[in-house]
């Protein structure tokens, strides 16, 4: 029996076996590509579809911006949105004085600050309480001023509560002289705005 010539069969199966060892390389290789590109596709697509998604939400948000411009614009000029307007309101209480009759007032103005989460619902609402103290002829004077205020208040002002009082009985005999002290406070409600968001 014959031995195989191994010395002249040695060069083939190198050759062989190296280039078995290379198609497994590039086999190996081609997968890894494959799976990074599947990978990478998968990013893209998953980039692809948040980017869809917040393109929907910012058009959703336009559609619901345009549809409420008006009332927003119809509240910032009525002065319920922005920053507050401290002498508007001074002047409404003064002018609703005149209005009714009565015999001036004195008032007096706390900062600013944030309603309470009931009322605020989310939004930056702002609070500024303002206590009004009125002379008054006769307990019907408070409904006239607060009719008058009503009509006249720039933005959205709420009365939280009156409390009357007689003044001295000296002044009791003079049918023409206020009897009765009306001390009022009231809350005056901003929404602040990105722009003067703070609240003071």
């Amino acid at each position: 029996m014959t031995r195989p010539p191994f010395a002249v069969l040695k060069l083939p199966l190198l050759l062989l076996l190296a280039a078995l060892v290379l198609a497994g390389a590039g086999t190996l290789w081609g997968l890894s590509q494959a799976t990074r590109a599947r990978a990478e596709l998968l990013q893209q697509q998953t980039a692809v579809n948040q980017a869809r998604q917040q393109l929907d939400r910012s058009r959703q948000q336009q559609q619901i911006i345009a549809s409420h411009l008006a009332d927003y614009r119809a509240l910032a000029a009525h002065g319920f949105v922005g920053e507050e307007d401290r002498l508007a309101w001074i002047e409404a209480v003064q002018l609703a004085n005149r209005d009714a009759g009565l015999y001036g007032l004195t008032y007096r103005l706390t900062p600013r600050t944030p309603a309470p989460a009931v009322l605020a619902q989310g939004l930056p609402l702002g609070q500024t309480r303002m206590t009004l103290t009125l002379p008054l002829l006769v307990e019907t004077d408070l409904l006239r001023f607060l009719e008058a205020l009503k009509a006249r208040a720039p933005g959205m002002v709420r009365v939280q509560g009156c409390q009357l009082s007689r003044l001295d009985a000296a002044t009791a005999d003079d049918a023409s002289r206020p009897h009765l002290r009306a001390q009022c406070d009231l809350l005056w409600f901003t929404v602040a705005t990105a722009a003067g968001g703070r609240h003071e």
